[in-house]
């Protein structure tokens, strides 16, 4: 159910022309001619030799891929013989995206945070258009929501949306201008207000506006935010994903921190594509999808999971029954109007966020 459509589809054509080649040539009695033809119309890997594969990932899937790349190598070699290394470059999405569509970044795989991303690197043409159907749930292999940090016993009572909007509370959060995967978190408010109406921008815009005003630091990248509000002190609440919040809740944090899941918030969706350009032309194509596939098996999934992101599979998310907060999850799909819309509404020029006072 979870393999690339397209992967089918292609399938099940070679097969009727290779059947039908073989009707056709066995009629006239050269039945030889048409096995060599059939064979050619079917791609064929060299597994005798070794390959390498490279991942460019957002920085907070870094971790996560890390183990799913050993994974998947343990994986290929099994079902083929074939050796494979997979090299990874992190960084945020949008860098990302732009050292590839410069050329400086070959990547045969982009598993990054915002889909407008690989819709850029699809526009220069090294992915082929359809990227985002070659997968169930959008090409979005595993999710994490948008969440609160706070500290220890909550001193502030922080639990929904409205509680980061009220008194002296001081958010410490990461600077989309600088940091592209942050856009959920600007995202987040403003989907959570216009959950409550579609059509009131007016009411989404003075939310997000009253929620920039909270806002304290305002970090050049997430490690940044981390340091300042776990290592330094400063703030009331961090906001970032969930993924990351339990990771640090679970290591670092441990004892200081608390997580919060408000009761509505948005899903952030990690998603991946084989840049089809750079691995048509690293001969690596055929691993590159199978790597792609690999991130639907139940063996990746237990992984995200594994690491705070939350799979795809329900027989997967019952083995990690309460690590989880069953909340209601918005997404930039479902309860938007996609991405494209939502980076002119808040972050492109003339958009919301620019229009906000500097931190």
């Amino acid at each position: 159910m979870h393999r690339r459509n397209s992967t089918r589809k292609r399938a099940i054509f070679i097969g009727i022309i290779a059947s039908l080649l073989l009707l056709v040539t066995a009629c006239s009695g050269n039945s030889d001619n048409a096995e060599s033809v059939a064979e050619s119309e079917t791609p064929q890997s060299d597994y005798s030799k070794a390959a390498s594969l490279l991942n460019a990932v957002s920085d907070g899937t870094a971790e996560l891929y890390d183990e799913i790349n050993d994974a998947f190598v343990a994986s290929w070699l099994e079902r083929t013989g074939q050796s494979v290394t997979i090299e990874q470059s992190a960084g945020s999405s949008n860098v990302q995206e732009e050292a590839i569509n410069g050329g400086q970044l070959k990547a045969d795989i982009a598993t990054l945070s915002v889909g407008i991303d690989i819709d850029a690197i699809q526009a220069k043409g090294l992915i082929e258009e359809g990227w985002q159907q070659r997968y169930d749930y959008n090409s979005s292999p595993f999710s994490t929501a948008v969440a609160f940090v706070v500290r220890s016993d909550n001193p502030k009572g922080i639990a929904e949306w409205e509680d980061l909007l009220s008194g002296d509370v001081k958010i410490v959060m990461t600077n989309p201008a600088t940091y592209s995967d942050a856009r959920w978190y600007y995202a987040a408010p403003w989907a959570y207000s216009l959950d409550k109406d579609i059509d009131d921008t007016d009411a989404a815009t003075a939310f997000v506006t009253d929620f920039h005003q909270h806002v304290a630091v305002l970090a050049p990248d997430e490690k940044a935010a981390e340091n300042a509000f776990v290592v330094n002190g400063e703030g009331d609440v961090w906001v970032t994903t969930e993924s990351n919040a339990l990771r640090i809740a679970n290591s670092t944090g441990k004892d200081k921190i608390e997580v919060i899941v408000p009761s509505v918030t948005l899903t952030v969706e990690p998603i991946v594509s084989v840049v089809d350009g750079n691995a048509d032309g690293n001969d690596v194509r055929e691993i590159a999808n199978a790597y792609a596939d690999y991130l639907f098996t139940e063996e990746a999934q237990t992984i995200a999971a594994n690491h705070f992101f939350r799979p795809r599979f329900a027989s997967i998310t019952e083995q990690f029954a309460g690590v989880f907060a069953d909340v209601a999850l918005l997404t930039v799909d479902d309860n938007l109007t996609g991405w494209e819309d939502l980076q002119q509404a808040l972050f492109a020029d003339g958009g919301l966020f620019g229009q906000l006072p500097a931190k």
